[in-house]
């Protein structure tokens, strides 16, 4: 749990003091062991109900990056899921999101999933080429979908079939 919580909270740090963070929502503030503890317990439910897929990947103990698939919520979107991936900035570049993702779809299928989609900043190129590395195609844009510091940033959303 603490390092999972170390994580959590790195990543608000992470988005508070750069300025030109491409963590896409969320992080806007350091979350308590009671709160990550409640949230893991949701998880831990929707894991056992085959509702999502979760990743953590570490490096000398450390946790530094979380990627999750989460099923659709209605009876005519189960096959279907949504990823979030989380890398922490200076382990970005190394391939850990790429092979995270590779995971992710592989268990996705596991679970019955047939397509999943992402959304992310428009700005996050690396994202971009590692979805792109992963079998995924860009199919919109949500203009302005983010607001921070004063500034509008587009989303992207890819998707691909598993």
């Amino acid at each position: 749990m603490d390092r999972l919580l170390a994580f959590i909270n790195g990543l608000v740090d992470e988005k508070q003091k750069d300025k030109t963070s491409e963590l896409f929502t969320g992080f806007e503030q350091e979350v308590t062991q009671e709160y990550e503890a409640n949230w893991l317990v949701r998880r831990i439910a929707q894991l056992e109900n085959g509702d999502s897929v979760s990743v953590l990947a570490e490096v000398n103990g450390r946790i530094v990056a979380n990627g999750e698939i989460t099923r659709g919520h209605y009876i005519e979107t189960r096959h279907h899921g949504e990823l979030g991936l989380t890398v922490m900035s200076v382990y970005r570049g190394m391939g850990i999101g790429g092979e995270v993702v590779r995971t992710l779809l592989r268990e996705a299928k596991r679970i019955g999933l047939k397509s999943v989609d992402v959304e992310f900043l428009s700005t996050n190129q690396a994202a971009t080429r590692t979805y792109q590395k992963a079998g995924f195609k860009e199919v919109g844009r949500i203009p302005g979908k983010v607001y921070r510091k004063g500034k509008l940033f587009d989303s992207v959303i890819m998707a691909r079939r598993i």
